[in-house]
């Protein structure tokens, strides 16, 4: 442990002394090391504003051709282009299968109540009815409520 601290400090120092920021020694251009992680120009702004973290990802810049003919006719599209069509109407066509599932999964729990209020109602029916003086205790209940 200890060699391996001496070692990595003899090598600060001889980076200290051979890479000196903003100083051109005769030997070699000075550099500077970083140790931050890479972010490409503009990534966090365009992600804070909601645009893409890469400025090409989509966009007219992207999605519109680049020429037309003089005549006004549409240019035919690039083999790119063609690929991100592919790609969109695919994902359109997952999106829509997806809520189709949703919609059945809705469906059929609605089913589902409905047959467990069925079931519940069934059973309600086939139970057995009070007789003589429940009956008539039923009976006047129901009377004083309806009034």
């Amino acid at each position: 442990m200890a060699a391996w601290r001496s070692l990595t400090c003899v090598l600060r120092v001889k980076i200290r002394e051979s890479w000196t920021c903003g100083v051109q020694s005769q030997q070699h251009l000075s550099r500077c090391l970083s140790t931050s992680a890479h972010l490409c120009s503009g990534q966090t702004w365009r992600e804070s504003y909601g645009l893409p973290p890469r400025k090409n990802e989509y966009g007219p810049l992207t999605d519109l051709p680049d020429w037309t003919f003089a005549d006004g006719r549409p240019a035919p599209m690039g083999t790119r282009q063609l690929k991100r069509l592919k790609e969109r109407r695919e994902l359109a066509a997952r999106v829509v299968s997806l809520l189709e599932e949703v919609e059945e999964g809705k469906q059929g729990f609605l089913q589902n109540l409905e047959q467990e209020a069925e079931k519940i109602a069934e059973k309600e029916k086939r139970r057995l009815k009070p007789k003589g003086k429940q009956l008539l205790q039923k009976s006047r209940q129901k009377h004083k409520k309806g009034l």
